[in-house]
């Protein structure tokens, strides 16, 4: 299901969401932290969260958040319930899962 929504994937990496609960991340800003090897691209987190996704991304936002960097990946499931993945943007691994 990942594999389809790549092209969707780059361009929301491209394009990082704000947003008022978080400390919101710049294109600019994450452009710079994965060239520095802070973070994952979000192509390659989303390679190692194949299998925790469970349907179609529909939006992703790169927030800083306890003291670090994560991926907030919203998933509309099959079922039609949305859902959502909190992914550590440095290790590319899954924190939580709604």
């Amino acid at each position: 299901m990942i594999r389809a929504a790549a092209p969707l994937a780059v361009l929301l990496a491209l394009t990082v969401s704000t947003t008022a609960l978080g400390d919101s991340i710049s294109p600019d800003r994450a452009r710079s932290l994965v060239a520095r090897g802070e973070i994952l691209p979000l192509e390659e987190v989303l390679k190692r969260n194949e299998a925790n996704a469970g349907g179609r991304i529909i939006e992703v936002e790169l927030e800083a958040k306890r003291g670090g960097y994560v991926y907030e990946i919203k998933v509309l499931r099959p079922d039609g319930r949305y859902g959502e993945l909190v992914i550590d943007a440095r290790t590319g691994a899954l924190l939580g899962r709604e």
